[in-house]
């Protein structure tokens, strides 16, 4: 494990050290509140857990296939056509693009699909299982239909989308939402903690910025670039959020050691 030393040069360069943005955020479409509802209606005449959507192509792309014999759920969409009819100025065809609402049965949601479901981090020394265990934290099924979100954290317990672009990072990053307090347990998600939202996600953020580094493992320049995201214009963090953000970082890494 690396110091606090090590971890606050980590907190300086998150603040002013280039960052991106995941591109996972925009991979899923963002559906219509009323193709949303009505995902989740037939989800729940089938009896099929909510989740992402995607179409059959797109789970492929994803690395996730469709299991055989599954129906694709049924929703609205746009299909633009072009038609020529003749201008009353001109007496000349002139195309013109007309858009018409159809329902089309071309979408799968998540719980449709097989890939790998849990995963462990690749790293000796360090033991996902063993840190959920000791942390008395659970793991919940993602089931929103949102894709472009990677996870979440609700009571006791995290949820991570599948196809999370850094499964890592993300899991880290819930952990880290348990482990500070900022969810309250009850059986919807309430913020507990005081501080506002874009502070809750910096720490966080710091936390699974601390823990890949201090495991080996990839996501440093999107931990920053989502760390400069919520600061907004603030140039550091603040000595009582990095505090919290050492003493999650270092449970969470105590919880996950491997018994030798």
């Amino acid at each position: 494990m690396r110091g606090q030393a090590k971890w606050q040069e980590l907190l300086v360069e998150a603040v002013n050290q280039p960052g991106k943005i995941m591109s996972a955020y925009s991979a899923f479409h963002n559906y219509s509140i009323g193709n949303a509802l009505l995902a989740l209606s037939q989800c729940l005449q089938r009896n099929l857990t909510p989740g992402p959507l995607n179409t059959y192509r797109g789970w492929q792309e994803l690395g996730r296939f469709v299991k055989k014999g599954e129906q694709a759920l049924t929703l609205c969409m746009p299909v633009t056509v072009k038609k020529k009819r003749l201008s009353p100025e001109t007496t000349l065809e002139e195309e013109h693009a007309l858009t018409y609402f159809v329902f089309r049965p071309n979408w799968f949601v998540l719980s449709q699909t097989g890939g790998d479901a849990y995963y462990s981090i690749p790293t000796p020394g360090f033991e996902l299982d063993a840190a959920l265990r000791n942390l008395e934290i659970r793991r919940l099924e993602f089931d929103l239909i949102d894709g472009n979100v990677q996870g979440f954290a609700q009571d006791r317990g995290i949820a991570i989308n599948p196809v999370a672009q850094l499964l890592y990072k993300t899991t880290f990053h819930e952990l880290a939402h348990v482990v500070l307090g900022h969810i309250q347990q009850t059986t919807t998600m309430v913020d507990l903690d005081s501080s506002p939202r874009c502070m809750r996600e910096v720490e966080a953020e710091s936390v699974a910025l601390i823990c890949c580094e201090a495991l080996g493992l990839p996501g440093a320049e999107c931990c920053r670039g989502y760390i400069q995201h919520w600061l907004c214009d603030e140039r550091e963090i603040p000595t009582r959020s990095a505090q919290k953000i050492f003493a999650a970082a270092t449970a969470i890494l105590k919880a996950g050691q491997a018994q030798k």
